[in-house]
């Protein structure tokens, strides 16, 4: 029951989540775009633990708590993508930008999706798969919709329907990575789980760096 609970709150949660940003951001261009994200980032980190606590699911923030400093350090890769790579392009919405390549909300951005990933995939009976084969949807949606929403996009890669190959099997190494960390220190000390975040946001960088060398 409790399984079942957390599975439909979850759900619903992001379905009215999803349901409401999505319309806006999709109409919106420039610095509107820009201001909304920041909001809708920041209205995404605050509801989220405040929803899970309201709704007896302290777990939520336990893993929130525990991926946002992955969240906040995940831009890094970006900026290396952006900066020394030159694969990766974020159109300029007038916000703040770290190292002047990547939009500030990026650092709140990644979490939503990796929060989703191990949630549901924990759910299962075997979460591992369940990370893989979802967070492997998961991106392959929303980097074919990032060009579109003008989030991002790739530039002198290889492309399938507009959206990049190589960032896709360390994007889903990424979730498994950040799945096995979880499920380890998920009791331990806070200063753990930072230094475990730092080194998946490492793994990760370096992962993307492989992957644009043999697959480009």
């Amino acid at each position: 029951m409790l399984r079942s609970a957390a599975f439909r709150d979850a759900l619903f949660f992001h379905a009215v989540f999803f349901a409401i940003a999505m319309p806006i951001a999709l109409s919106l261009k420039g610095s509107a775009l820009g201001s909304a994200l920041m909001v809708m980032v920041l209205a995404y980190n605050v509801a989220l633990p405040l929803t899970g606590k309201a709704r007896g699911h302290a777990e939520w923030t336990r893993l929130w708590l525990f991926l946002l400093p992955l969240s906040l350090t995940l831009p890094l890769a970006d900026w290396v993508l952006a900066e020394r790579m030159g694969t990766l392009i974020f159109p300029d919405h007038g916000v703040p930008r770290l190292g002047g390549a990547v939009p500030v909300y990026f650092m709140g951005l990644w979490i939503i999706l990796l929060w989703m990933v191990l949630w549901f995939a924990q759910l299962t009976s075997r979460p591992y798969i369940a990370a893989a084969l979802i967070s492997f949807a998961g991106f392959v949606f929303w980097e074919w919709a990032a060009r579109p929403m003008a989030l991002w996009h790739a530039v002198d890669v290889n492309q399938v329907a507009g959206f990049a190959l190589y960032p896709l099997i360390p994007e889903v190494l990424l979730c498994l990575c950040a799945l096995y960390f979880w499920r380890l220190l998920r009791t331990q000390p806070r200063h753990q789980q930072i230094i475990a975040a730092f080194g998946v946001t490492v793994f990760y960088t370096g992962a993307l760096a492989l992957s644009l060398l043999w697959i480009g």
